[in-house]
């Protein structure tokens, strides 16, 4: 049975959803504000608000079947990012056709990236300590996690779909930099949250195999900034292709349990 304090109301959703979203697209008003202070405006409420509202029943189950979360998350991780490759292909080809010169603005600097390398050493640590553990457990522990509660851990894939959703919504700023071409990004972008949603649930809601596979990810971006550009696609390159091996191998394994069965 599940307890009062392991559920969450809609109000309380609902507010939650709000804070994270205002909070998200509050750094476009407040750019002149500094770094500390958007870090702290995009993370720091957000973390605190759904913390308060729901916290301790998404801490509660963030640690479960490490093992195979880690596993899981690793294999979805790989068998997603090729579905977003090809997803993103499909629309980049749909639209070059409609729209040629659409395609020169993937060309122009990703504004996260465009920072010296000596901070660029700095958030590869953030990317561990601060960005990956935060959003997870905002977007997956609370926003994904939260609809999971409200419909009684019913249409798992669907409400993952929609979390991811929401998840690339709050990177509004590839609309505003690539315009157009953003699609793209965003078709990445919800790959990945589809990945790491596939991750929570099947693991019973941890979130420490998310974090550190959504903290790696970015981590390499900073690590090409930080040393060269060749130097982090190898070790993306390297981390992805790793992750299609592990997918690949628990295809198989499944594919061995069904016939066995």
């Amino acid at each position: 049975m599940i307890g009062e304090r392991d559920s969450i109301t809609k109000k309380k959703y609902v507010i939650g959803l709000l804070v994270v979203f205002a909070s998200a697209y509050s750094q476009y008003l407040f750019r002149s504000l500094g770094p500390v202070i958007g870090i702290l405006l995009v993370y720091g409420i957000p973390l605190l608000t759904t913390t308060y509202l729901w916290g301790s029943a998404i801490v509660k189950k963030a640690f479960r079947q490490m093992y195979s979360a880690v596993k899981i998350g690793i294999g979805f991780f790989g068998a997603f990012t090729i579905m977003g490759i090809v997803a993103g292909a499909v629309v980049f080809y749909i639209m070059s056709a409609l729209d040629p010169s659409a395609v020169s603005l993937l060309q122009r600097p990703n504004p996260v990236l465009n920072i010296s390398p000596e901070f660029a050493w700095v958030m590869v640590w953030a990317s561990f300590l601060v960005v990956g553990p935060v959003e997870e457990f905002i977007f997956r522990g609370f926003i994904y996690g939260g609809l999971l509660n409200l419909f009684n851990n019913r249409h798992w894939v669907s409400l993952g779909f929609i979390s991811s959703i929401l998840f690339a919504a709050a990177h509004l700023y590839y609309a505003f930099v690539y315009g157009i071409a953003s699609l793209v990004q965003f078709v990445d972008l919800i790959a990945f949250g589809m990945a790491m949603a596939a991750t929570y649930y099947l693991s019973g809601g941890n979130l420490l195999a998310p974090a550190l596979i959504h903290g790696m990810y970015d981590a390499t971006g900073f690590i090409g900034v930080a040393t060269s550009l060749d130097v982090g696609i190898l070790l993306r390159g390297l981390m992805i292709l790793v992750s299609i091996v592990v997918a690949i191998g628990l295809f198989v394994q499944k594919m061995r349990k069904k016939k066995i069965g």
